[in-house]
């Protein structure tokens, strides 16, 4: 069909009788008009397309600072929808003209709808065509607990053996857009409030997980490193047995806990330079209003499976909130371990932006916390291991980083 159409364009054009090519001109007229008409319709249905994206893309970003909102800020979270909104129109908004983009707060300051109105004018005809999206997020009120980077990494969040992760009352998403994103592998199970991967999940979960979800941008990243020392408090410190109360500063080289010791570190921010935090042979750490900022090349944690380990994170300064704080510019390839078999209390957020927090016990971790959030590159829970991440927040001096708390962000319309 096409070939034969093809051949009677070429021999109409090729006619030079004067007859022919009129009736050739009046035929092309209409092919003209169809073919510029598919043209237009095709652009049309892509700029359509690209408001609505756009309109998605600012609703969900404000979403997640509602709570900023229902504060009194208001004017902060529209501003943020408007602006990520008009990013997100990019290139195809020097195609549109009379672009506006609208926002406003419903539900009582709970949900936030954003339109976007724009004008496309048809290329052939010159046609003016009016076009509108519209979106509207909402917080669920349900907070993240844990939540993994990387952005294509398989099996993200993994456990096997016999391991749990149990987190009834908050989210869990991985970020990754793999396909095994969140796997389950023998008895292993997953439990939460709401489970979410941008890629897809196999296994054993309570409830099934959402596949395809939006990705959750670091809600830390902006966050500043606390101050760090030109001189070294210590330097490659050993506490071999005995009972020890350390002071906050500078441990390069890191420190090693063994023999049996109790050391206890005084509020304040601890900073591991060079050298990891060490913990085994029957010691106990024990952390009451204390940070720990990791930086450096061999700057990890490593708590030995007949160890005691109770922490609970500061209430103020720089690191607030924080257990644990991985320098943004660490050395990736390395691996964080919780092998304690007493971990009762990890009090706080343990945040590890560029590597891998790795679980492997035979008991509970951190159930008696009032909450626990985990925010790493991936996650490892292996054994018998049931890690618990809490979301009590009621009962709890500790500060809830920003982005984690109550305000699960969803598109509702």
């Amino acid at each position: 069909m096409r070939s034969r159409l093809a051949h009677f364009l070429r021999e109409a054009i090729e006619d030079r009788r004067g007859g022919v090519a009129v009736m050739f001109a009046f035929a092309l007229l209409p092919l003209l008009g169809f073919a510029g008409l598919a043209v237009d319709y095709a652009t049309l249905t892509r700029q359509r397309s690209a408001i609505q994206s756009a309109a998605d893309t600012g609703a969900l970003a404000a979403a997640r600072e509602l709570h900023l909102a229902q504060i009194g800020s208001s004017g902060a979270v529209t501003n943020i929808a408007t602006t990520y909104a008009n990013t997100a129109l990019g290139p195809i908004g020097a195609q549109l003209s009379n672009v506006l983009v609208s926002v406003n707060l419903i539900n009582s300051n709970t949900s936030i709808q954003v339109s976007i109105k724009a004008t496309y004018r048809a290329k052939l005809f010159k046609m003016p065509v009016n076009l509108t999206a519209s979106a509207t997020a909402s917080a669920a009120g349900i907070p993240i607990c844990g939540l993994t980077l990387d952005p294509s990494v398989e099996q993200e969040i993994y456990l096997r053996t016999q391991a749990q992760l149990t987190a009834q009352s908050c989210a869990i998403q991985a970020n990754s857009n793999d396909s095994n994103a969140i796997y389950t592998q023998g008895s292993s199970h997953m439990t939460a409030g709401t489970i979410c991967s941008v890629g897809g999940a196999k296994g054993k979960f309570a409830p099934t997980p959402l596949t395809d979800c939006p990705a959750v941008p670091d809600p830390l990243a902006s966050r500043p490193a606390p101050p760090i020392s030109a001189t070294c408090l210590y330097s490659n410190e050993v506490i071999n047995g005995g009972t020890v109360s350390l002071l906050p500063g500078k441990y390069c080289g890191g420190l090693y806990v063994t023999g049996g010791a109790i050391v206890t570190f005084t509020a304040g921010e601890y900073i591991m330079s060079g050298g990891p935090l060490k913990v085994d042979s029957g010691s106990s750490l024990i952390t009451s209003g204390a940070g720990i900022y990791l930086t450096g090349a061999g700057a990890t944690l490593w708590f030995g499976a007949d160890t005691t380990i109770n922490m609970t994170a500061p209430t103020g300064g720089p690191l607030a909130g924080l257990l644990v704080y991985e320098d943004h510019a660490a050395p990736s390839g390395q691996v964080h371990y919780i092998y304690s078999d007493n971990a009762p209390v990890l009090h706080g957020t343990i945040y590890l932006p560029v590597n891998q927090l790795w679980v492997e016990t035979s008991s509970d971790v951190s159930k008696a916390s009032a909450f626990t959030i985990i925010v790493a590159q991936s996650l490892h829970v292996d054994k018998a291991a049931n890690l618990w991440l809490n979301s009590n927040y009621n009962l709890s001096n500790v500060p809830v980083p920003g982005g984690l708390g109550p305000g699960y962000p969803y598109l509702s319309q």
